[in-house]
């Protein structure tokens, strides 16, 4: 019993679970019928796009899909967050390809965040670099941000 005991303890150490929030990668396909009303909006432009549903659940949308000619294609290679006080941080790697062909590359993302506290404050950062979102949306209607 004890040494079950303790490797519960260590895998909980292990994976750094954080009671707070969780977030994963979910297929446009599988979001529900306001996400994906939200994303049929937003994908005409690459972007970076966030929907606010409810007080819980945010999802940011990452489009890149779109190459101009002679430019190397956007790809997308992780996904993190943290949270500070009353600040969610979501993180996110960005590269590039010159194969505009390989389908493996994600450049069209979709993650969804669960949260058990309220944030006043979602910053994005690309490759370390903080970054505005381009919009951002919440329970079904536009909330525009001018900078």
């Amino acid at each position: 019993m004890k040494k079950r005991l303790s490797l519960i303890i260590l895998i909980v150490l292990l994976t750094g679970c954080d009671p707070n929030f969780s977030f994963s990668e979910i297929s446009i396909a599988n979001a529900n019928d306001s996400v994906q009303e939200f994303i049929q909006y937003a994908e005409v432009k690459n972007g970076n796009y966030l929907y606010l549903d409810g007080e819980k659940s945010i999802y940011i949308f990452i489009n890149g899909i779109y190459v101009n000619q002679g430019n190397d294609a956007v790809y997308f290679s992780d996904f993190n967050v943290s949270a500070q006080q009353d600040t969610l941080n979501v993180f996110i790697n960005q590269e590039y390809d010159s194969d505009y062909s390989n389908t493996a590359l994600k450049s069209q993302v979709l993650y969804k965040i669960k949260t058990v506290e309220k944030y006043d404050t979602i910053n994005l950062f690309i490759n370390g670099k903080p970054i505005f979102f381009d919009e951002i949306f919440g329970n079904e209607q536009l909330i525009v941000y001018e900078i």
